[in-house]
């Protein structure tokens, strides 16, 4: 498996400045995937900016796990909840220029 499209753990906790067991814990409550490829932990490179909030809130916030873990689902379910409301308004124009 190629590694071009990721980046490992480490080098992501040294370029941040943040333990490893903060990574691993996101990963244990499942809110980012890391996958291990010759024995050497990884994450996608489109997870970053994913990490990167939680970093600021954990580290910057004092928002601790289960803290971060509903703070992560309730702006997915909004950003969910937007998606709909576009889709149901285009749903609506186009039935209103009928």
């Amino acid at each position: 498996m190629e590694t071009k499209d990721k980046i490992s753990v480490q080098q992501l906790c040294i370029h941040y400045n943040i333990p490893i067991s903060f990574v691993i814990a996101l990963s244990e409550f499942e809110l980012i995937e890391i996958m291990t490829i010759h024995e050497i932990e990884y994450i996608s490179i489109t997870q970053i900016r994913t990490i990167e909030k939680m970093i600021h809130w954990h580290f910057e916030l004092d928002i601790n796990m289960e803290g971060i873990d509903v703070v992560y689902n309730l702006l997915k379910q909004i950003e969910s909840l937007q998606d709909e409301i576009i889709t149901l308004d285009n749903r609506l124009k186009f039935h209103e220029g009928e």
